[in-house]
């Protein structure tokens, strides 16, 4: 066989596979291009940002989200998958029409749940539309409606939305208004909470997003940047932070020991530290040096009161008292 035959069977064996049949299932068709896709992702990846810090200062501890896989499917097929324990917030983002769903899996909303009410944190007990407290659905909601709120914030370079109050459902089966035949976008975040991992997904209708899928692509991303941080987020977010809880300790000296004179501590030893009593102490916010400050006492309890931050140089003095000892620190007195 000649050259130019070889050439000319694998040109039309070649065109024979591009034009090959690919399945296509009428019941599920794709809604969202990859370029659609591409776009949600970098928009979800903002939001995994903003979920991060809302999260983590709603419950006062470090909270990590990360964006996982985003699925195409029917609604149908997703509520089939639920687990019987599930945490699913509801709300219209106006001016979109139709409604979102904000899926928390159980642990996750449970600790969540726990630390909002002071708890530390763990996995409470199961709890279902018959069992759930008052509080506790309070709670779930206010969750639902800041994470929305973060989400708005997000889209915020493609389209302005406003959320409004969302609703709590502990079961796929109380879904209303929405057909099981409807093609939705799952888009998944990975959660870490204290040593804990879980997750929680955002389910977006086609039907809801269709209005605005003109506009999900690179170039009307990169034309609209994310615009700053509305005066009411970041005053939400500054109440959010002065409740947060720190931790102050102040120091009041140090002493090296052997492990022989340990073992030989008896009751009236005294012990000299390596403070001196002219310096003021040292006050520690979260482990890190912050304040100088002068010990004493305010009624019945110990106290300081703070005399400098530890970037001002301090003075010392040789002054001395009465007992021929260098000057002592003056008393915190009772108002």
């Amino acid at each position: 066989m000649s050259l130019s035959r070889v050439r000319s069977a694998t040109t039309r064996t070649a065109r024979r596979e591009r034009g090959k049949p690919v399945p296509y299932d009428f019941r599920r068709p794709d809604k969202f291009s990859k370029d659609h896709i591409r776009s949600i992702q970098s928009i979800h990846e903002a939001f995994d940002r903003f979920a991060s810090n809302y999260l983590s200062a709603h419950v006062r501890t470090a909270v990590h989200s990360e964006l996982g896989p985003i699925e195409q499917t029917t609604l149908g097929d997703y509520l089939d998958r639920l687990p019987p324990q599930v945490v699913l917030c509801l709300a219209e983002l106006e001016p979109l029409v139709g409604r979102v769903l904000l899926e928390l899996d159980f642990a996750t909303a449970s600790r969540l749940v726990d630390r909002m009410l002071g708890g530390a944190g763990e996995e409470r007990p199961p709890f279902t539309a018959t069992t759930i407290t008052e509080i506790e659905l309070l709670l779930l909601r206010e969750l639902g409606n800041g994470l929305f709120h973060e989400l708005a914030n997000a889209w915020e370079q493609v389209v302005r939305l406003h959320p409004q109050p969302c609703e709590v459902v502990l079961s796929g089966q109380q879904i209303q208004g929405l057909m099981p035949s409807e093609i939705v976008l799952l888009v998944q975040h990975n959660v870490r909470l204290f040593d804990s991992e879980g997750q929680f997904t955002v389910v977006l209708p086609a039907s809801t997003l269709e209005p605005i899928l003109p506009r999900l692509n690179a170039r009307v991303l990169f034309a609209n940047p994310r615009r700053g941080t509305s005066p009411e987020v970041l005053a939400h977010l500054s109440a959010q932070l002065e409740e947060v809880p720190l931790q102050l300790r102040v120091e009041l000296g140090r002493v090296r020991l052997t492990v022989q004179d340990l073992l030989a501590l008896e009751v009236g030893d005294v012990l000299v530290l390596d403070q001196d009593v002219s310096f003021p102490l040292t006050v520690y916010v979260e482990n890190e040096p912050r304040f100088y400050a002068f010990p004493g006492r305010r009624g019945r309890s110990l106290a300081v009161r703070i005399g400098g931050t530890v970037t001002e140089e301090w003075p010392r003095t040789d002054e001395l008292d009465q007992e021929g000892g260098t000057t002592l620190w003056p008393t915190v007195q009772t108002p």
